[in-house]
């Protein structure tokens, strides 16, 4: 098989590839426990290793020698032609180094996630999917498998690029429970969260040099704008190249409402595109029988702009995003308690219109409205 073929039926999924998928899927009834990761270990990861450093793969065409990973500093000359240009557009805000690979013109590669291609598979014929990058099926490349989708980039000239993830928590509840009913104490975790603040640790945790899973994701959580907000800034790539991940401690809404004024440069019609967007998509989840149907975790928001004004939002990431039990349904407002699964999504998209409305005061007469009030 060619590095780029496309994969049209899973039964030619055969041996270590096949043993892989069926050992890390998730179950379309919403149980997740092939999940390994949670989005903490992931994100965790970023927040170490990629400050101000950006690097995807590129992925030449069939039966091209691949590449070394092209490493851009934080200000990218780049010695490309055009058309290269364009295919090495993805950037890789949050997540595992090896996540994305630039494909051919227009795509991109992500490291194959079965529960994500359940979702887009569904979302085909939902009215959500104007706003979810196209879907394009499974790849295969040097032995691993990829879901091919559009670069939603590569029609934009420079783009500033911001990654908001969605909701009021993005762990799933049951990491929550395998983590409570197999506890195992992470030194990994403890130092991430000594990173963070050396005064976090109870003396407990402290003596032990080590946390476990829950208390992490759960201390995480309540540092950032998830907690308050129902959303929180996990990126941004500038037109320049520089790419700023530490918004840990991004909090209040006069902070997050700073960053996003910085991010669009006090431009009130790009602020006035983004509203307009985001308001589109609000109706059209409320009107979306998937997202009626799943309890939508670590999913994002992605904002790109560009110097001509051109402004877009787009629905990302469906890796944790897993369907409800047969006649369960949420609102996607209500606090959430362990048990009755909800995420929280539009009281953070609420909270994210109003604080796009409050940069500028042209804003104020596009009439935003909640749903969660």
């Amino acid at each position: 098989m060619e590095p780029t073929e496309l994969i049209t039926d899973m039964d030619e999924v055969n041996g270590p590839l096949r043993r892989k998928l069926s050992n890390s899927s998730i179950s379309s009834t919403g149980s997740s426990v092939g999940l390994e990761e949670s989005e903490d270990d992931i994100l965790s990861d970023n927040e170490t290793k990629s400050k101000g450093i950006i690097t995807l793969e590129h992925l030449g065409d069939a039966g091209e020698q691949a590449k070394p990973w092209w490493k851009l500093k934080t200000v990218v000359h780049w010695p490309f032609v055009a058309s290269q240009r364009k295919r090495l557009s993805w950037v890789q805000l949050a997540g595992h180094k090896g996540s994305f690979k630039a494909a051919e013109e227009g795509t991109i590669l992500k490291k194959y996630s079965e529960n994500e291609k359940l979702c887009f598979e569904r979302l085909r014929d939902d009215v959500l999917q104007r706003f979810v990058p196209a879907y394009h099926g499974i790849v295969e490349r040097d032995g691993e498998l990829f879901l091919q989708m559009s670069d939603l980039l590569v029609n934009f000239d420079g783009p500033n690029v911001m990654d908001c993830k969605m909701g009021m928590r993005t762990y799933l509840e049951d990491e929550l429970v395998r983590a409570r009913e197999k506890p195992k104490l992470r030194r990994d975790l403890y130092n991430k969260m000594l990173e963070v603040d050396r005064e976090a640790p109870t003396p407990e945790e402290q003596k032990q040099q080590a946390v476990t899973k829950p208390r992490y994701m759960q201390w995480r959580e309540s540092l950032s704008s998830t907690n308050t907000l129902g959303f929180r800034i996990e990126g941004i790539k500038k037109a320049d190249g520089t790419c700023h991940t530490d918004f840990k401690k991004t909090r209040s809404r006069e902070d997050v409402t700073q960053v996003f004024m910085d991010f669009v440069s006090r431009n009130g019609n790009i602020i006035s595109s983004y509203i307009r967007r985001l308001e589109d998509i609000r109706q059209t989840l409320k009107a979306s029988e998937f997202f009626m149907k799943h309890e939508v975790i670590g999913s994002s928001l992605l904002f790109i702009h560009d110097h001509t004004e051109r402004a877009d939002v787009w629905l990302i990431d469906f890796g944790k995003t897993t369907a409800l039990p047969e006649g369960q349904i949420l609102d996607h407002c209500s606090p959430w308690e362990e048990g009755n699964r909800e995420d929280g999504y539009l009281w953070g998209l609420d909270n994210l219109l109003h604080t796009l409305a409050s940069l500028n005061t042209e804003c104020t007469q596009l009439g935003v409205h909640t749903e969660c009030s």
